[in-house]
């Protein structure tokens, strides 16, 4: 069971005990996390400024409140507290118009993260040779963004407790087991969907032109037909968004959904295996969701999985 603590604009902490419900949710794909918490209403909650989640000493979860309702209706009163974590600073604020050259993780960290509260970072100290421009109305995280993928070739996550993973390396050494003796589950969901995979995007490279490049999916039978056109002319970068668009329709083709009765915060991004005398042995496989929930009938936590390297499914193979 997860314990959580505030802060409130005094700078005073405090547990908080008496909790109704709560929601944890991350993403891979979305960054930053979100924490909903209900409690029997209390006039102190109204000053809350920052909330915190620990699963025993670790902290999975810290950010600074973004709404605060109270609700009052015949069975009594409750606060609604949510909070995302702090790379909801990242995506609030905007840079600072400039261009870099050379820039290093610590550099960007030092100068874009760690003002916000990130409280550490994984990239190596090797400059990213070039030049990364901040246009006027990009935020904290699209800086972020734009260096990980010009040094790394990947996108960064901050966690929920804060740390910023640069390298995409998120996955960690060992991978989750579920079931045969490593995390139990009550039920699970396995989809193979066809019809998110894109067998080719067409370029157009003339401002005239027709749309004669061609960029295909390796991964897919031949008779998976379905095309994307790009205007190459516009977008500088349409090799690269071709290749995004294939990437992003092989990932959504195929996932698996298990139900935990246990609290699995912390995990996004992690791999995984999966071990189930029915759909058998199951691996290759990397966490991209969950969903904690603490209600009446006790706690519970959604589990998505889905292909490590943007694969899709053998069966669509076949």
């Amino acid at each position: 069971m997860l314990s959580y603590f505030f802060t409130d604009k005094n700078g005073k902490r405090c547990e908080i005990k008496n909790v109704l419900t709560v929601e944890i949710s991350a993403d891979v794909d979305v960054p930053a996390d979100e924490l909903v918490l209900t409690v029997p209403y209390d006039r102190k909650y109204r000053n809350v400024d920052m909330l915190e989640a620990y699963d025993g000493k670790s902290l999975v979860f810290v950010g600074q409140a973004d709404e605060i309702v109270s609700i009052v209706h015949n069975s009594g009163a409750i606060v609604r507290l949510s909070a995302r974590s702090l790379a909801g600073r990242l995506l609030d604020n905007e840079a600072e118009p400039v261009t870099y050259i050379n820039p290093a993780a610590k550099f960007i960290f030092e100068r874009h993260l760690k003002p916000f509260g990130i409280v550490g970072y994984d990239g190596d100290e090797h400059p990213f040779m070039g030049t990364i421009k901040i246009e006027k109305g990009m935020t904290e995280w699209q800086v972020l963004e734009k260096f990980c993928s010009g040094r790394y070739g990947k996108g960064p996550r901050i966690t929920g407790a804060g740390f910023a993973l640069m390298c995409g390396t998120y996955g960690g050494a060992e991978p989750i087991v579920f079931g045969r003796n490593g995390v139990g589950y009550t039920s699970l969901r396995e989809y193979i969907k066809p019809c998110k995979v894109i067998s080719q995007v067409k370029l157009r490279t003339e401002e005239y032109g027709g749309y004669k490049s061609i960029i295909s999916n390796k991964c897919v039978a031949d008779r998976i037909k379905r095309v994307r056109y790009v205007n190459a002319f516009l977008d500088n970068n349409a090799v690269k968004t071709a290749d995004r668009m294939i990437e992003n329709g092989n990932r959504q083709s195929f996932e698996i959904t298990v139900e935990c009765p246990k609290c699995l915060c912390g995990v996004v991004g992690r791999r995984a295996v999966i071990y189930d005398p029915l759909v058998g042995k199951r691996e290759g496989l990397v966490v991209k969701s969950i969903k904690y929930s603490l209600k009446k009938n006790g706690e519970s936590t959604t589990v998505v999985l889905g292909k490590e390297n943007g694969d899709v499914a053998d069966e669509l193979h076949n």
